[in-house]
């Protein structure tokens, strides 16, 4: 059965984010996501940025274990996470307020120079760490600078990350960050 490329985005998010490749998401993949980025843009664990990155991996997880764990296993599966992404987006307007939210933490994490903008190789440490090629992150890079001035700001990358979470438009900025161009 071919995806949408919206269904093809979700299932890509919930890849990167089931760290361990168990077919699950839980607690312990947001943890490791949090170690291996802040392993690559935080290494100091006393640092803000660190305990920043820390929190937001424990908070994500959070929301989506209260979103989606349906059955209430303490994991989520691919389709609990696909049904509950769904359903946020459809009727919770405040999911996108959240999603900026995490999104403008993210951004942070990954503007390790702390100039407002994500360069080209601060987009490649950050998404490099985790576990997205780095011939996915040229494309997304070139996808998120959406003025061509070789630098993604806070805004590109929050309507980046939305476009990816809902749009089926391929030429839509964001909507291959992750690396996928068309429904499978």
């Amino acid at each position: 059965m071919t995806r949408s490329l919206h269904e093809s985005n979700v299932a890509a998010l919930f890849a990167l984010l089931d760290s361990t490749g168990d077919g699950r998401i839980a607690a312990d993949d947001f943890k490791r996501i949090a170690d291996k980025t802040c392993a690559a843009v935080a290494p100091d664990p006393d640092s803000r940025e660190h305990q920043a990155i820390q929190q937001l991996c424990a908070d994500w997880w959070e929301r989506i274990r209260e979103d989606a764990d349906v059955d209430g296993d303490g994991a989520v599966s691919e389709a609990e996470f696909a049904q509950a992404v769904d359903h946020l987006v459809a009727s919770h307007p405040q999911f996108q307020q959240m999603t900026s939210a995490l999104t403008c933490a993210a951004f942070d994490a990954a503007d390790t120079d702390e100039d407002g903008f994500i360069s080209a190789p601060e987009l490649d440490r950050f998404f490099s760490a985790l576990g997205i090629p780095h011939e996915v992150v040229e494309g997304a890079f070139a996808q998120l600078d959406t003025d061509g001035d070789g630098r993604i700001s806070r805004q590109e990358y929050a309507e980046g990350v939305w476009v990816l979470l809902t749009s089926e438009d391929p030429a839509a900025p964001g909507s291959a960050i992750l690396g996928q161009t068309r429904g499978r």
